[in-house]
């Protein structure tokens, strides 16, 4: 393409993107939020290189912060009460910094640390930040949008571009042989977590909303979603998916429990017969691949180990790696991995415990603890899909090692929304009961009403 036509789209171009970037400071829940929650799925893919710093979520999310930060500074709406998720995580990651003075690699430590900070730091800005439902309803809708588009993006590959990438394709370890979906994205593990909070969304709307069409529309893009889950062979993925379900119809509304475990058996079926058949290459790993762990009893063997000499103070964020590959040749039955993401912990309690020791630990699990305390608290017509995507965040980082990824911190910031919500609108019920709670402890936030009592006055 030559430099004329270059400087012409980028003068056409330009224009938007400034509209767009003062949108989102001006308005950084109404705008920046939804646009934020829609690119997670994409990763570093819509950006200008492989760095984090330079995907365009990191570059919405920058806008977000700055936005709310303006907001807050100059007193443009008030804040909710602060939510004791608030002080534990602003802990969380002061702990990650002050591993710093320990680490056993600086640069791995500070190249973390500048990720988790800017994701800490937005979360607690939201978290601060006044909600209505017209913002969670476009927090939602992002969130949607962005699961539909990066599925539409699977089948392209699929269906058009001759299959999945692969890891000889993209320049990974060549034990990475098999397309699989997500490869080019987040990782096929960690891109079928991300889509939990979509797949919720569309589940829970489908047994929610008025009208047949809007609900027959909302159970189309569950399945579609679901499809995404499966096309990337996740085995993490799939069970979370099971796991999310059967809470959706346990905490949500009591009408729609009947559908989603009617739900919940199709997608067993409709899981098996994908994981069995692997209709057009979808789920197809090896049959070695898809009944091993891949290799992530070896890595808890070591992490364990390690624990013993590093679970006490930490060995530095982001250090895991120089851990394990200090501590495996001491473990008896410890093979050596090869390949991508083969030296992360795949367990974030493991690795929080080696990494910033117990402090860091207790900090973690009281923080997750909280949260799902909140979203226990929010009444059942909204508690099913915050309940139920902390669950299923749960399971996957069971599984997984992904605490600098952007969809952790979007499922506490879904249920920080909703906490906020549910404060504004009690507050306008009972004003009285809301001049009184002003004078509570600071961390306290307003109670809300009975669990199974929907809120009315919604904007």
């Amino acid at each position: 393409m030559t430099t004329p036509v270059l400087l012409l789209g980028a003068a056409v171009v330009l224009p938007f993107l400034l509209a767009f970037a003062v949108a989102c400071v001006r308005e950084p829940m109404r705008v920046a939020l939804p646009a934020f929650a829609a690119l997670i799925p994409f990763g570093e893919r819509l950006g200008l290189g492989s760095s984090p710093y330079t995907s365009l979520s990191t570059f919405v999310g920058a806008l977000l912060a700055v936005g709310l930060l303006l907001q807050l500074l100059l007193g443009r709406r008030s804040a909710p009460r602060l939510s004791l998720s608030v002080p534990i995580w602003l802990l969380f990651l002061a702990a990650a910094v002050a591993s710093a003075l320990w680490t056993l690699d600086m640069g791995l430590t500070l190249s973390g640390l500048g990720v988790l900070t800017s994701l800490v730091i937005t979360y607690v800005l939201v978290a601060l930040s006044p909600a209505d439902r017209t913002i969670l309803r476009r927090t939602e809708n992002g969130l949607l949008a962005g699961g539909i588009a990066v599925v539409c993006y699977g089948l392209v590959q699929l269906t058009l571009l001759g299959g999945f990438p692969n890891g000889k394709s993209l320049g990974l370890p060549t034990a990475a042989t098999t397309g699989r979906f997500g490869n080019d994205l987040l990782g096929p593990d960690i891109e079928s977590i991300s889509l939990l909070l979509p797949l919720i969304i569309a589940l829970s709307r489908a047994f929610a909303e008025t009208g047949l069409g809007r609900r027959l529309l909302y159970g189309a893009a569950a399945a579609f979603v679901l499809l995404g889950i499966l096309m990337t062979g996740s085995r993490t993925g799939t069970l979370a998916f099971g796991v999310v379900v059967l809470l959706l119809a346990w905490a949500g509304p009591r009408q729609a429990r009947k559908g989603l475990l009617v739900t919940f058996a199709v997608g067993l079926l409709i899981g098996a017969a994908v994981w069995i058949f692997h209709p057009a290459g979808i789920a197809d790993r090896t049959f070695a691949s898809a009944t091993s762990s891949s290799g992530r009893t070896d890595i808890w063997k070591v992490g364990v180990a390690a624990c013993t000499k590093y679970c006490g103070y930490g060995s530095g964020w982001g250090t895991f790696p120089d851990v394990y590959a200090a501590t495996q040749a001491t473990v008896p039955g410890a093979n050596v991995l090869v390949g991508q993401g083969n030296y992360q912990a795949h367990n974030l309690w493991l690795l929080i415990g080696v990494e910033l020791g117990t402090p860091g630990l207790v900090l973690f699990t009281t923080g997750l603890g909280v949260a799902a305390a909140e979203a226990l608290r929010i009444p059942r017509d909204l508690r099913g899909p915050p309940l139920s995507a902390l669950v299923g965040l749960c399971v996957g980082v069971f599984f997984l090692s992904s605490m600098e990824f952007k969809f952790f911190w979007m499922v506490l910031i879904v249920i920080a929304l909703n906490r906020n919500v549910v404060a504004a609108e009690e507050r306008e019920q009972h004003p009285a009961a809301a001049a009184r709670g002003r004078h509570s402890a600071a961390w306290r936030y307003l109670p809300g009403p009975q669990l199974d009592q929907p809120l009315g006055g919604g904007r």
